[in-house]
This record gives C-alpha cells, sequence and structure tokens, in this order.
C-alpha cells in the first residue's frame, strides 16, 4: 500500500524517485565501482605479464580471456567511465542507470570469459574436486551480486532482476562447457546443485535487504509529502516556522515550503497569524512581493504555505559580508521595495516587519539584483473603514510586534496607530542600514532602541558613511520623521524622490 501511495506521487515504478540527493549519491557509488573494477584489471594485466602461462596466451591470443592486453584495455574503459563520472552536477537518472548497466555488464562479460577460460585448463581435474572448483567459479558472480546490492541505491523489483541475471551469468559457464563435454556428465548435478544453492541463497539475502531498505525510504518520503508536494531540506526558520526546499511532484517544480513550527502549532491565535500570511501574500501580485502559490493543511494536520524558491541572499547577509552599499544599488532597492509596499498599502495591507533579514536580494530571469519582500507573518489591515479582520483581534493590547532596530515610533508606543506610514519609517530605516552598514540606532539594548525610535533623532547617513548625496540623506531623513505627517504621504512619493538622478521609477 505505501509503494502504491508512492507511485501516485508520479514517481517512476522502478525508481525510488528522480531526487537530486538519488543522483548525487548513485553517482559516487557507480564511480568507485569504476575505480575498483579499474584496479581489478589492472592487477589482471600486471599479474599477467609476470605470470609464464599468461604471458604465452597473450603471445599467442592477445585479446582472449586472460591476456595481460585484455585486462590493460578494459581497465582503461573503467578508468574513462570513472572520469566521466567525476564530482560535479549530478547527472540525469537514465543517464546514470546506463552506465550503471554497461559498467556491470562489462563485469559479467569479463567473467563469463575467464570462467570459460578456466574451463578449459581445468577439464582434466574437475572431476577430482568437483565442489571447490564450483566454488572458484562461483566467487566472481557472488562478489557482483554484492557488490551491486550493497553499493547501487534500488527498489527490491530491480534488484531481484539484476540478482536474477548475476545468477544466469554465474550459471552459463557451466551450461556451457556441459554442452561442449568439458563438464563431466556424473558430475554436473554437483555443479549445478552447488552453484544453483550458493547464487540463489546470495541473491534472496541481498533481495532481501533492498527490500527493507525500499520500505524505510518509501516511508521516509512519505512522511516528507504535503499534499502534491514532496518536502527538502531545512533552508531556514523564523519566528513563525521553518522553510524548506521543496518540489511539486508531478510538474517538478522547485518551491519554498514554510511549515508552522511546533511550538506555534498549538496555538490558535498562532494558526490563525499563519493563514492570515497565506491570505495576505495571496493578494499580491508585485514582482517585489514573494508568490504565494499554495496553501494547506497535511494529513497529519501541519499546516503549510508553498512559496517561489528565490536564488540568493537576504539584504541583512549582503551588508554583513559586503559593507555598505553602494548608493546607486540601495536605491535601486528600495525603489522596487517601495513598489511592493504600494500594492500592499493599495490593499489595505500594512507589512509591520519590514527588515533588511525579510528582503532576498537575487537574479531573476537573467535580471540581476531583484529584491523580493517575504514574511507577511505580521501583516495587518488598515485604511478607510477597515475593521482589520485580518489581525487585529491577534494583537492584545500594548502588544509591541516588529523588530525594534527598525520599528517605527507607532509600533513602539501604540500598535493600534499602526498605518501603512509605519512601513514608509521602516523602509527608511532599511535604506539608513543599506548604505551605513547599521540600523540607526545600532549598538543598545531593545528597550533602548524602542525609546531612541520615539525620542530621539537619528545622526544623518552621511555622517556614517561620507559620500552619501545630500538627496539620499534629506529622503532617509524624512522616512524616519518621529510624526507619520512628516514622512513621505506614500510607498509611490517615496519612489519619486529616489528618482532624483532621473531614472526610471513607479508611475
Amino acid at each position: 500500500m505505501l509503494a502504491a501511495r508512492f507511485r501516485r506521487a508520479g514517481t517512476h515504478r522502478d525508481d525510488f524517485s528522480n531526487s537530486e540527493e538519488l543522483r548525487a549519491t548513485l553517482q559516487r557509488r557507480l564511480r568507485a565501482v569504476a575505480w575498483v573494477c579499474a584496479a581489478y584489471n589492472a592487477g589482471g594485466a600486471i599479474f599477467g605479464t609476470l605470470s609464464p602461462i599468461m604471458r604465452a596466451r597473450t603471445a599467442t591470443a592477445p585479446l582472449s580471456a586472460g591476456s595481460s592486453y585484455l585486462y590493460a584495455i578494459v581497465a582503461v574503459l573503467f578508468v574513462i567511465a570513472a572520469q566521466l563520472l567525476r564530482p560535479g552536477s549530478p547527472r540525469p537518472l537514465g543517464r546514470l542507470r546506463l552506465y550503471e548497466a554497461i559498467i556491470f555488464t562489462f563485469g559479467a562479460g569479463l567473467f563469463l570469459a575467464l570462467n570459460i577460460f578456466d574451463y578449459s585448463t581445468l577439464q582434466d581435474v574437475y572431476s577430482k574436486a568437483p565442489i571447490d572448483i564450483a566454488l572458484g567459479t562461483a566467487s566472481f558472480a557472488v562478489f557482483l551480486m554484492v557488490a551491486y546490492g550493497v553499493l547501487i541505491p534500488n527498489p527490491a523489483r530491480r534488484t531481484a532482476i539484476a540478482m536474477a541475471l548475476f545468477a544466469m551469468t554465474g550459471l552459463a559457464p557451466d551450461v556451457w562447457a556441459l554442452v561442449t563435454g568439458m563438464l563431466p556428465i556424473p558430475i554436473a548435478p554437483i555443479v549445478f546443485g552447488f552453484k544453483v544453492t550458493v547464487l540463489t541463497l546470495t541473491g534472496l539475502i541481498i533481495w532481501f535487504g533492498s527490500y527493507r531498505y525500499e520500505i524505510v525510504v518509501r516511508r521516509e518520503a512519505a512522511e516528507r509529502e504535503l499534499g502534491q508536494y514532496v518536502l527538502g531540506e531545512q533552508l531556514g526558520s523564523g519566528g513563525m516556522g521553518d522553510v524548506f526546499r521543496g518540489e511539486h511532484r508531478m510538474l517538478r517544480r522547485p518551491v519554498a515550503i514554510k511549515l508552522i513550527s511546533a511550538e506555534q502549532a498549538g496555538s490558535p491565535d498562532a494558526l490563525a497569524r499563519f493563514e492570515r500570511e497565506a491570505q495576505a501574500t495571496a493578494q499580491l501580485t508585485h514582482p517585489n512581493t514573494v508568490q504565494l502559490f499554495d496553501y494547506g493543511r497535511s494529513e497529519d494536520g501541519t499546516f503549510y504555505c508553498v512559496m517561489e524558491l528565490l536564488d540568493g541572499e537576504t539584504l541583512e547577509k549582503i551588508v554583513e559580508r559586503d559593507g555598505p552599499m553602494q548608493v546607486s544599488r540601495a536605491v535601486h532597492v528600495l525603489t522596487q521595495l517601495c513598489g511592493a509596499l504600494a500594492e500592499a498599502h493599495g490593499r489595505g495591507l500594512v507589512h509591520r516587519d519590514i527588515k533588511p533579514s525579510n528582503v532576498i536580494l537575487g537574479n531573476r530571469g537573467g535580471m540581476p539584483d531583484v529584491a523580493k519582500l517575504l514574511d507577511f507573518g505580521l501583516v495587518t489591515a488598515r485604511g478607510a473603514g477597515s475593521a482589520d479582520p485580518m489581525g487585529a483581534t491577534l494583537t492584545q493590547a500594548g502588544m509591541i510586534v516588529g523588530t525594534p532596530e527598525f520599528m517605527s515610533p507607532e509600533q513602539c508606543g501604540d500598535p493600534n496607530e499602526i498605518s501603512a506610514s509605519s512601513d514608509i519609517y521602516s523602509l527608511g530605516a532599511l535604506g539608513y542600514f543599506l548604505v551605513t552598514g547599521r540600523s540607526p540606532f545600532a549598538g543598545r539594548n531593545s528597550m533602548q532602541m524602542l525609546a531612541a525610535h520615539l525620542y530621539e533623532t537619528p545622526p544623518a547617513p552621511s555622517t556614517h558613511v561620507t559620500d552619501i548625496p545630500p538627496e539620499l540623506d534629506a529622503i532617509l531623513m524624512r522616512a524616519l520623521a518621529k510624526d507619520p505627517a512628516g514622512r513621505f504621504e506614500n510607498a509611490r512619493t517615496m519612489a519619486r524622490a529616489l528618482d532624483w538622478n532621473g531614472a526610471q521609477v513607479l508611475a
């Protein structure tokens, strides 16, 4: 039943998945097998040059079984295979399975050739010790079966097929010897009975191990399913939940999946805020706002929302690593964020948590430095006639929400007075951070910062970095005005002000 569920998820029945993890593991294992086979054949070539019997055979039949030339050629082929599987981006699964088939087919072919050669040299002594010789001729087939079963990740069905093929490879030389008269008929039942027993038991043991492994893998995969999505590695965490890399099972589209944290899952208010974030983000379509694809609840009751997977870094990490941004780049980022806020404010939504760690900067569709505003977990509805159905009841009287370094005076004093102008203030504080590498009241504890936002005017950014233009100084200080009436009327007005040098901004 578990396997049937996994197949419904869109995974081919002959493989666990097409995940990068599986492909990377398979590529590493195949490369290791290729190197082992190369070393084995290189050793055979060296032994062939030292053994008088093998040297004579090489001289009379250069490419026959046991020839040092043949060993050397096969060793080179395995070295080439190992190089094709060198570390890097995992190859496509179909190509890796092709390499797998080629490597083990070569191994099986070499086994057949050597065993046929052995029969020609052991023909006269086979009847004297049939069990010992049968064990020796079966050893390489057993080696192939164990190597394949242990090293190559495979579902039980594929493993069973491989074990059957290896077992037939192990018996083929005996069948050939019996037909040609090299294997005496009186001892044939002993040879076949012994080898069939050894190969069958080996195959069954390996198949059972693969079967148990498949159950574990499929159970883990099933536990990481969320509706139409499969959960991957964790990307980060926040106050409301954890963010994971994911993939839509049918579309194979990479996504970011946010799960409500275990600490918050038992709180009705936290669940309501999580749902509110999804609803708020779903309303927004601006290219500088993270896009929401889906929202739901898994079979075990876990709430999740699915967003676009962003390739980039937060502004916080960029500034911490590289220092203050160039003015032109900072203005470009701020202008984009003004566009995202203009749409949100136009819909009556106030973000309430504008800060560097909530903005990711990266490349999108070949365009560099595209800013994406994240985390609408603290969003509230404001505007004419708004009763804040999305969240006012979730904020207790006197409760402070936001991040102290970037909070507006209203957030520090009376949260009920928060408006779109509060986001303008926070955006000004973020711009201050971008061009100076520090928040307006850096170096103070949380309570001191709250008091400073209420009563102190920060020094102009140019006091920390001298090459900041006076126009940007004035824009950021206006955005940081204590009185909301002294700030920009809205995000579009601030964007136009950022266009003091004539660049294209919001209409």
